[in-house]
């Protein structure tokens, strides 16, 4: 941990630190896990869009969990993982994603998702499909705090890599954002 909090913590001098290399490490698993599944959300609620502009929503979605909660959550993992031992660090920051994940999984997609299909079908997410979302929400935070932890700093030392991944995800989250206003637009009329 840094000795002061104006300080980030750098394995090796000309690395990018090791929390913003974390940080793009959770979106990029977050991405591609939303890229994944965005076909099974899209069932869920009946077919209501099309899949491209669909997929670029839910990755709007996943950037957004990323880069506004993400930091929080990766400083309280290592928070609460100061004094463990390092075998334990990689699966502390894994529930810690998994469970804040699925929560924003929970109530932020299934939100978007309702707010989708209720005005379109007329119908709203079954307790069962809320579940199934909140479970496959909570597997992907696991999977990308846990990656996040295990090859952050190898990350940290490839700039370019790491600034490229952060492009990509900005740009698809920018078109997601464009992709959501078109259809909440539409939806107005």
């Amino acid at each position: 941990m840094a000795s002061r909090w104006t300080e980030v913590e750098r394995v090796e001098t000309g690395m990018l630190p090791t929390m913003l290399a974390q940080g793009i490490m959770v979106g990029t698993a977050l991405t591609v896990g939303a890229i994944a599944c965005s076909g099974f959300y899209l069932s869920m609620i009946g077919n209501v869009a099309a899949l491209l502009p669909w997929t670029l929503a839910v990755v709007f979605v996943a950037v957004a969990f990323s880069y506004v909660v993400g930091f929080a959550l990766l400083w309280c993992a290592e928070s609460l993982t100061v004094r463990t031992k390092e075998s334990v660090r990689p699966w502390v920051y894994a529930a810690v994603g998994a469970i804040a994940y699925g929560v924003w999984g929970m109530l932020v997609m299934s939100s978007l998702m309702n707010s989708l299909d209720q005005p379109l079908n007329g119908v709203v997410l079954a307790n069962g499909d809320v579940m199934a979302l909140t479970a496959n929400y909570a597997v992907f935070g696991f999977i990308a705090f846990l990656l996040a932890q295990l090859y952050g700093v190898k990350l940290a030392k490839r700039k370019a890599l790491a600034f490229g991944l952060l492009a990509v995800q900005l740009v698809l989250a920018i078109a997601g954002i464009a992709v959501l206003v078109m259809m909440f637009s539409a939806l107005g009329r």
